[in-house]
């Protein structure tokens, strides 16, 4: 697991109490200051932000794709919207759909399919062309479609294009080209999704102040900005916050029957109803079926039909949680069967007819789980499909340009990627990636959980929590403020879920208690017990009960109070060894374990006290000072065969031979490093592979 460094933001001197002056709640105050506000002129900025809805026509080519579509309206040209299969795709398709067609226009729909690839295809023009289209206007796509726009103009297609994504070195050649991220685009807003975008395309088509557009459209735009992680600022709190707002009583029957069908009907709408909700039910049919069930229901007006589509659409996510658990899993188990791949600087996973559809979430499951970069690759008859997710500042497009002869294609950026490979060449470019990794690419820094402000369980009123929704939506660069509790202890543990599995922990701080939910990890798997002193991270917000609204708390981490981040570095230290650096040899020397660390840890693991999930406990019981040393003589141990995962705790295995736990090749290893011996082969002094040239 990740051994985050616990980070308080600093705030301006002074700040909260010049915003205590002016009359904002202990909490929300706290927060403000941490966040940048040093005065109640900043904080009301923030949170009343006085900018509208920018005026379409500063997009470039905004004029040009109005004039084009109106001259299609007019002579009843059919035109089509050639979307994705994202939720971003989707919602913007029937934005623009329901915008043509309530002015009279001839128009379908296109969804490419994940087999298909993505974006404009030449074989998708070509069918176009031959079905009579005179007009194509892409929407979340087609910025790149440079060879694609080229092959519409030779079949006579006229092309629009809208997007949000970063353009390349070339425009495609097209009417219009309608992208804020353009370098000569003059909007002063550069951070829409492809539902923005689309949009702001309909509040030009209708002549109207983009305000004027949200009642019919706002809960779509809503719905894209979020799903698509944009950031949650300027425009898009304006979209977010109106859309959510009519999404909490919308009169659609496909978002109705969509909240119907995951529990969420009459509950508070937020942006995590979104971004855990709504969007997956919608991904899901893109992900494992066809995104235009899910553009069905978006435009569907009967409310019997969009609660059979939701319905299909919930058992269509089920199938995509299964399919993503069992590859997940299994590339878990190669990176585990093999220490090697894990000492690799980018993670690289392949599996035979893995679902296509589920490995960019488990590239990003496994990138969140190892913190570093990983692709996951699913293979068929010899060809590979795969995608990759890499951690800031990674440059994860960068890599695969470097390395693009061992591929067939590649696309994306420095976040997020996709590529097409043939599975004779995964060990070249396995080898070729993480060389370019060790040249240009800083090892990934502890993790780091900011933390807004320490508070006290007496400051956690259904009041101030109340102040503190005056921040929302939450989402990206607005994340849920996370508040620090110290000095609590552990009052009741109990399971949760349907299943039981998640856990339900009463915290208490004096007199004070406070019910708090741990999400993914069942009672029997959490390491803390009834009676320990514990320091909590935690998001509050207010939950409408039967009894009433009332403070509820998600535990976002916990550790052994007074534990500190001295964990966190050597934990750094440790992963860097185990993904082949040559650590300096005071840093080695220090996770080098002595005998009696090994055999401390042991004996709690006799014991039934180690739990595989969150070490923090052992570390604090045998020493912030030694957390590198207890991770290298855990890793020595299983290295060794004589400890098993077993239901989330390390256990003993029995042998029939006594084992020299000096040969575990993670001691010998530090052993060399820390006697500062040459490097083994395949490192040098700075961790990065050698040529065997």
């Amino acid at each position: 697991m990740n051994y985050f460094a616990w980070q308080i933001r600093p705030a301006a001197p002074d700040a909260e109490q010049a915003l205590a002056a002016a009359g904002y709640g202990v909490l929300l105050r706290r927060v403000l200051a941490a966040r940048g506000c040093a005065d109640a002129e900043a904080a009301r900025r923030l949170l009343e932000p006085e900018q509208g809805l920018s005026d379409p026509f500063l997009l470039k080519d905004m004029d040009r794709a109005v004039a084009r579509i109106r001259q299609a309206i007019e002579a009843e040209e059919p035109i089509v919207i050639y979307g994705d299969y994202d939720v971003d795709g989707i919602c913007a398709t029937a934005i623009l759909y329901e915008c043509l067609s309530s002015q009279g226009a001839h128009v379908r729909c296109k969804l490419p399919t994940r087999g298909g690839g993505y974006g404009l295809t030449r074989a998708a023009l070509e069918n176009l062309a031959a079905k009579g289209f005179s007009l194509v206007v892409t929407v979340d796509n087609g910025i790149s479609a440079v060879e694609e726009a080229a092959c519409a103009r030779k079949l006579g297609l006229d092309l629009i294009v809208t997007d949000h994504h970063l353009p390349g070195a070339a425009l495609p050649e097209a009417v219009a080209v309608v992208d804020p991220r353009r370098s000569d685009d003059a909007s002063p807003f550069k951070s829409l999704c492809g539902a923005g975008v689309a949009f702001k395309l309909c509040a030009a088509l209708e002549g109207c102040a983009p305000e004027e557009l949200l009642e019919m459209y706002g809960e779509l735009a809503a719905l894209g900005t979020v799903a698509d992680v944009m950031p949650l600022v300027g425009e898009n709190r304006i979209l977010v916050r109106e859309g959510l707002a009519l999404l909490q009583e919308t009169m659609r029957p496909g978002l109705q029957a969509l909240l119907e069908s995951g529990g969420y009907a009459g509950k508070p709408v937020t942006a995590d109803t979104v971004s855990y909700g709504l969007a997956p039910r919608l991904n899901a049919a893109g992900r494992m079926d066809n995104a235009a069930v899910a553009l069905k229901l978006l435009l569907c007006g009967d409310e019997d039909q969009a609660a059979g589509i939701a319905a299909r659409l919930a058992e269509i996510n089920t199938e995509r949680q299964q399919a993503e658990q069992e590859v997940f899993a299994a590339a878990c188990r190669l990176l585990e069967q093999d220490p090697a791949r894990l000492r690799d600087r980018v993670l690289i996973v392949a599996g035979e007819d893995w679902h296509p559809g589920v490995i960019g979430i488990v590239a990003a499951r496994l990138m969140e789980r190892y913190n570093r970069p990983a692709i996951a690759i699913s293979l068929h008859e010899g060809e590979g499909r795969g995608s990759g997710r890499a951690p800031d500042p990674f440059d994860l497009h960068g890599a695969l340009a470097a390395c693009a002869g061992h591929l067939v294609r590649f696309g994306g950026h420095a976040a997020a990627a996709g590529l097409e490979i043939e599975e004779e060449q995964l060990p070249a470019f396995r080898q070729a990636v993480n060389a370019w990794a060790a040249e240009h690419a800083p090892r990934p820094k502890p993790a780091a959980l900011p933390l807004d402000a320490a508070v006290t369980l007496e400051e956690l009123t259904l009041e101030q929590v109340q102040q503190l929704q005056q921040l929302a939506p939450f989402g990206r660069e607005n994340p849920t403020p996370v508040l620090l509790v110290q000095d609590a202890v552990i009052d009741g543990v109990w399971a949760m879920g349907a299943e039981g599995r998640h856990t339900r922990v009463r915290l208490r701080q004096g007199r004070q208690t406070l019910f708090a939910s741990l999400f993914g990890v069942p009672p029997q798997k959490f390491a803390y017990p009834v009676g320990t002193p514990v320091e909590a991270a935690l998001e509050v917000s207010v939950f409408s009960g039967r009894s009433g609204p009332m403070v509820s708390a998600h535990l976002k981490a916990i550790r052994p109070a007074g534990l500190g981040n001295l964990p966190s570095e050597q934990a750094a230290w440790f992963e860097a060894l185990c993904a082949g650096a040559a650590l300096d040899p005071l840093r080695a020397a220090a996770l080098l374990p002595r005998r009696e660390d090994t055999v401390a840890l042991y004996k709690r693991i006799r014991g039934g006290q180690v739990f595989s999930g969150d070490l923090q406990p052992v570390f604090a019981a045998q020493g912030a000072e030694n957390a590198g040393r207890t991770l290298a003589s855990l890793t020595a141990l299983q290295e060794l065969g004589l400890i098993e995962e077993q239901d989330g705790r390390w256990l003993p295995v029995q042998v029939a031979q006594k084992r020299d736990l000096a040969s575990a090749p993670v001691l010998q290893r530090l052993a060399r490093q820390a006697a500062a011996q040459p490097a083994e082969k395949g490192e040098n002094e700075d961790g990065k592979p050698e040529s065997d040239a």
